[in-house]
């Protein structure tokens, strides 16, 4: 299949060598891409969408720009009859997600969110063992994400840092929570119960750089999700399955699960782009169907309204550190539990 991607820097960057992967190996066909900047690619290049598709004629266009753009693009890649993987966040807003939804619907396409951990082996183990009751009944499940940014990485784009755009859980931790709402499996729902607190350790940006969300629906687990850009030592993210024969340890990134301390054999994982293909080729379900976003997309619209105070910090070099955050992302996790519920002295 034909494919062209729309922001080839930063996070596009990926998409291209996965393109000249998928090229090389004969799955697809990387036709162009568009991005306002002169970038290095080896393919065409394009100032926008009906120019690429004018003189290359796409079937799939992989969406890579600005979270704000995500909404446009994605109807103009529709109007143009192509499939979407679109990065996420998909969309900002919960009208978004319905107008896109229904886009799709009315024109027969379909759009997968680029949540790469759910392509993963370890999240089909884990799924696997919840589904079979090898943990018991699950009480519910915690994330917790801590990580060291420098001042660099609010200035590597313009909407760095930006509330309604970035922050802990719409952005650099948004798979732990996703991750979270769909081992819950709230992922499609949209009567759920949303409590945050947003915290920022620098005055020069609007976004959280340290959050903590809880999520509850009827008849399922509760969701935490502890999460900080302000931690003293970066450590991978994990999600936390609570059951009542014994608790998960999935570390996403690395592709690694644990049960009740034992390393589980995981499955290889599966390309998103490839999964995309396949499913118009021959009917395979989508990994990570916009469908499954909706409970995301309604946390990362109250991301964008709830207020965001500032944190007294610790500046070290070029990066904050938020004394105690690491240890209080980690309890939030394990005892299902918000940061004022711990009293650690940030909370509300």
């Amino acid at each position: 299949m034909r494919v062209a991607l729309v922001g080839a820097r930063g996070h596009g960057a990926r998409h291209v060598d996965n393109l000249l992967r998928l090229g090389h190996d004969g799955v697809a066909t990387f036709v162009g891409v568009v991005d306002v900047a002169d970038v290095d690619v080896p393919v065409p290049s394009y100032p926008d969408l009906p120019s690429l598709a004018a003189e290359l004629h796409p079937e799939v266009v992989v969406i890579s720009s600005p979270p704000s753009t995500h909404r446009e693009l994605v109807l103009g890649a529709f109007d143009l009859g192509c499939d979407v993987l679109v990065e996420k966040p998909a969309l900002l807003s919960t009208a978004d997600f319905e107008e896109i939804s229904a886009a799709a619907e009315k024109r027969g396409l379909v759009c997968q969110v680029g949540f790469q951990s759910q392509g993963k082996g370890s999240y089909r183990r884990l799924c696997s063992l919840i589904g079979s009751g090898a943990l018991g009944d699950i009480s519910g499940i915690g994330a917790a994400g801590r990580w060291v940014r420098t001042d660099s990485y609010y200035e590597r784009a313009e909407w760095a840092g930006r509330q309604g755009e970035d922050g802990t859980l719409v952005n650099p931790f948004a798979h732990a929570l996703q991750n979270a709402l769909l081992l819950a499996d709230v992922e499609e729902r949209s009567d759920i119960g949303v409590e945050l607190e947003l915290f920022r350790c620098r005055d020069t940006i609007s976004a959280d750089d340290t959050a903590c969300v809880r999520v509850t629906a009827e008849g399922a687990p509760p969701v935490v999700v502890a999460t900080t850009l302000c931690a003293t030592t970066s450590l991978p993210p994990i999600v936390l399955v609570h059951g009542s024969l014994g608790q998960a340890v999935w570390w996403y990134d690395d592709d690694r699960l644990k049960v009740n301390d034992h390393t589980m054999a995981v499955p290889p994982s599966v390309d998103l782009l490839e999964n995309l293909i396949r499913h118009r080729q021959t009917g395979e379900p989508l990994v990570a169907p916009l469908a499954a976003a909706r409970a995301f997309t309604s946390v990362v619209q109250q991301c964008g309204k709830t207020a965001v105070p500032l944190l007294p910090a610790r500046r070290v070099g070029d990066r904050v550190v938020l004394d105690g955050v690491d240890e209080v992302v980690v309890r939030a996790a394990e005892k299902m539990a918000t940061f004022s519920e711990l009293g650690c002295g940030f909370g509300r």
